[in-house]
């Protein structure tokens, strides 16, 4: 796979800190800090910190004893340390050209941290620089919808492997262990899932539990492993056996709703659109009430993240984006139906991966 450009994410983010006149931003041990700087590292009560500035190179600050760690973790030429009886911000202060006027912070970053910093630069403002990486990191570049994909293939081919080997008698967390051991002999990398079984299903989101599988149960499996890093995230809802003509005529209109967001779904449509297309489907059909969350989510490093497909999100989507679609029917008592896929945005979207779903055949 082709590797990651880190600089050029950098170079990017440097820009529009010029263009907004902030001095510093600065990326503790987060989600944020791996995407910039490569290193996927723990928040720690020592202070760790990636720094990038318009006008200065950047730098890492990090414990003394870190720094070879830091050397091949992550991708900065300069790193300075710290040692342990030092104070790390006036380390930081110093080894700074300029004072910063404005810096923006990592929106993760802890309040000690800010409170620390806000003592060494007291004349400095404060700004939130979530909106900034945000705007970048949801829009997919070819090397990390790459990994998306194999991530999508990975996760559809495990999920369906599980199926196909689970038996009645075992129970939601057994199922669960065998689907992230599925998916993982296929990627080599960790997956997490949801099992639902019958009227466990109707629960999004339900904690597996030790409800055993018979033959004829409704199944949900919600499931993701990940290549590089990067997530996916699948929902397959099939039946041990043969499906009641009632499991058939809900899945056919879920289904229809999966369909629908998918064609709305394209470059230049507010994200609220999408939304209001699938549960377009499932109103009419008379399931209003039973269809209780968001048609679905932003997906990369995180399995959750922007865009949000959502009422009251008017933003456009853009191409690159990769959202969820996953709309549902949550009958209480009974059996919970949702079909999840992965879609890339464009003039005309589509799925990260096409699989056959109809697994109870």
């Amino acid at each position: 796979m082709k590797p990651i450009d880190y600089i050029k994410r950098q170079n990017m983010i440097t820009d529009v800190l010029k263009n907004e006149e902030i001095d510093m931003l600065m990326v503790p041990p987060s989600i944020n800090f791996f995407y910039l700087f490569k290193g996927y590292l723990g928040l720690s009560e020592r202070l760790i910190c990636g720094i990038l500035s318009p006008s200065e190179d950047s730098i890492l600050i990090a414990p003394s004893f870190e720094k070879e760690n830091m050397q091949i973790q992550t991708t900065f030429d300069e790193i300075v340390t710290w040692k342990e009886e030092e104070n790390p911000y006036l380390i930081l202060k110093n080894a700074l050209s300029s004072r910063p006027k404005k810096i923006a912070l990592e929106p993760s970053t802890p309040f000690e941290i800010y409170k620390r910093l806000k003592h060494q630069f007291p004349e400095a403002s404060f700004v939130d620089a979530g909106p900034i990486i945000n705007e970048f990191r949801s829009v997919k570049t070819d090397e990390e919808i790459q990994r998306m994909v194999k991530a999508s293939e990975d996760t559809a081919t495990g999920i369906a492997s599980a199926l196909d080997i689970i038996h009645a008698g075992q129970t939601e967390l057994e199922i669960l262990k065998i689907v992230q051991d599925q998916m993982t002999l296929n990627s080599g990398e960790t997956g997490w899932a949801l099992v639902q079984i019958d009227e466990n299903s109707a629960v999004p989101h339900g904690k597996a539990s030790d409800k055993k599988l018979k033959l004829d149960s409704v199944i949900l499996i919600d499931a993701g492993t990940s290549c590089d890093y990067y997530f996916a995230d699948i929902t397959v809802t099939s039946v041990h056996g043969k499906p009641s003509q009632e499991f058939l005529d809900v899945y056919e209109i879920v289904e229809e709703a999966n369909n629908k967001a998918l064609e709305v779904s394209k470059a230049g449509v507010p994200a609220e659109q999408v939304d209001f297309a699938a549960r377009e489907v499932i109103d009419k059909a008379g399931y209003e009430k039973f269809f209780t969350h968001r048609l679905g989510h932003g997906l990369g490093l995180q399995v959750h993240e922007e865009p949000y497909i959502v009422k009251g999100n008017r933003k456009p989507l853009v191409s690159g984006n990769v959202h969820t679609d996953e709309p549902g029917i949550y009958i209480p008592g009974k059996f919970g139906i949702r079909i999840e896929d992965d879609v890339l945005v464009g003039d005309k979207s589509k799925r990260l991966v096409e699989f056959d779903r109809y697994l109870w055949k």
